[in-house]
């Protein structure tokens, strides 16, 4: 696991191998498209809980976990890359997010965020739902099962 004290040259090029390895797992990045943007964000998020957190902080948004410094690497993403860590488990992560939609993805990565903050799972599905009311309750609950059968919650 990576920490926030990493280097910024450093963590751009993990940053860009890991945003290869997802091209490569068959996920499309576009600058341009604010969806693959706000994708990358939510993957970014969920690979701290496969091993692989390059030390970003987020914040809650409007569409979840959303980090600043984050979004500035990805508009300046270095052309080599660097070695994913071995600790990150790229299978238990596509498994995860394979199929997903944005919306999951921000589902899911709020849930995170707001059970990493309570460690309380009610609150969590609670507050979720109250942050994003056009996702049904049943989904959300969906989500949380997703979540609890890949180990993260």
């Amino acid at each position: 696991m990576l920490s926030s004290t990493l280097n910024p040259v450093r963590r751009a090029e993990i940053l860009s191998s890991f945003v290869k390895f997802l091209s490569e797992a068959g996920f499309r990045f576009d600058l341009e498209d604010f969806d693959s943007r706000l994708k990358l964000q939510k993957y970014v998020f969920l690979a701290r809980k496969f091993g692989l957190d390059l030390g970003y902080k987020f914040s809650m948004y409007i569409r979840g976990p959303y980090s600043p410094d984050l979004a500035q690497d990805y508009y300046n993403l270095p052309e080599r890359g660097a070695d994913i860590l071995d600790s990150f488990d790229r299978k238990g992560f596509l498994e995860l997010v394979r199929g997903k939609d944005g919306a999951w993805l921000e589902v899911a990565a709020t849930i995170l965020m707001i059970y990493e903050d309570t460690s309380d799972l009610s609150w969590a599905i609670e507050r979720t739902s109250e942050l994003k009311p056009w996702i049904s309750k049943e989904r959300i609950e969906e989500i949380v099962r997703d979540l609890d059968n890949a180990g993260l919650i």
